[in-house]
């Protein structure tokens, strides 16, 4: 039995099991260091090509994340993450399917805090005006998924952003104290934004 410290080369044990000469044993041990080096320099090589794509492309996510934001904030949320370099203790990353939160597979993908966020608002005024504007009632742009005790669960098309936008321009004249209010901050606070 082989003491802790013990190093096992397996190749080497099973060449001396063959019982050849001193020269082809020599020569054969010869090859399969040379063949261990060269796996080892070649993994090397891997792991560092790998590390470069890996850097690369968190590079390219944060300059996406940008663009995104500063040129079509609403796509924010919308855009995948790349893949990457699992850190220690992490699973890998496997190529699979985004999942979204859409039911229908009709386009309903964000949420209302996605809505918010891409408009750079609080979530508590559009959540205000979008029931001010009967969104979730507008067969175009919102969609129920889920009906509640407390309240619906609805999802969005992002071209909900521009008819939000719209009902900002026009909104209708029956709006309460609280929604009039929600409406003055937004527009405030959305040309203060341009």
């Amino acid at each position: 039995m082989a003491k802790d410290d013990d190093v096992v080369d397996l190749p080497t044990r099973a060449i001396d099991r063959l019982g050849l000469s001193a020269e082809v044993r020599e020569a054969l041990l010869g090859i399969q260091a040379e063949l261990t080096a060269a796996y080892q320099k070649s993994f090397i090589e891997m792991v560092n090509a790998i590390n470069k794509q890996a850097s690369a492309l968190d590079r390219l996510q944060s300059t996406l994340s940008l663009l995104v934001t500063h040129l079509a904030p609403e796509l924010k949320g919308q855009v995948p993450a790349v893949l990457r370099v699992a850190g220690p203790g992490e699973e890998p990353d496997l190529a699979s399917a985004l999942v979204t939160a859409d039911p229908m597979a009709a386009g309903y993908t964000m949420s209302q805090a996605a809505i918010a966020e891409a408009l750079g608002l609080s979530q508590a005024d559009v959540s205000i005006l979008v029931k001010a504007f009967r969104m979730p009632e507008d067969g175009e742009c919102a969609v129920v998924v889920r009906q509640g005790k407390r309240g619906d669960t609805v999802n969005y098309r992002p071209r909900a952003i521009e008819r939000f936008k719209e009902w900002l321009r026009n909104p209708p004249s029956d709006l309460s104290r609280d929604q009039k209010n929600a409406l003055l901050r937004v527009r405030k606070q959305l040309d203060s934004q341009v």
